[in-house]
């Protein structure tokens, strides 16, 4: 009897802790984000964080703001996160942050560029674009 009392307990903890450990929201939607033009024309690469607040049960982020970055990588992060839709079944307001990577692959190519993008979760978005080729006016 003793036994499975301490099974029943051990399980109810279990499933309390993971329920606990459950903090973040699921992000069910989203457009893929795109390298800035002018900043890939530039060579421009860097990390851009953004911060922004989902409200009780909501799903839509709101009070986006940029808490470091390059100004050319800035608007395009934040213009990609208004479109972010997460699956949010919390009770209270909270904050995230999420990290935009622009890299550029250092291979030179003709036109159209190739732009790899790669999603940890909305944590961190990974950019990572070929570079056009310079071109040669004779």
């Amino acid at each position: 009897m003793i036994k499975r009392i301490c099974v029943l307990l051990c399980s109810l903890i279990a499933a309390c802790t993971a329920m606990v450990g459950q903090t973040d929201p699921t992000l069910v939607a989203v457009s893929l984000p795109k390298y800035p033009p002018l900043a890939l024309q530039g060579r421009v690469e860097g990390t851009v964080r953004i911060a922004f607040t989902l409200r009780p049960n909501s799903g839509q982020p709101t009070n986006i703001e940029v808490v470091s970055g390059h100004p050319m990588l800035k608007s395009a992060a934040v213009e990609n996160v208004k479109t972010w839709k997460f699956e949010n079944p919390y009770a209270v307001e909270r904050i995230y942050e999420t990290t935009f990577m622009y890299e550029l692959s250092g291979v030179e190519v003709p036109l159209p560029k190739r732009c790899t993008v790669t999603f940890d979760s909305y944590h961190q978005v990974e950019l990572v674009s070929d570079v056009a080729a310079p071109t040669v006016n004779y």
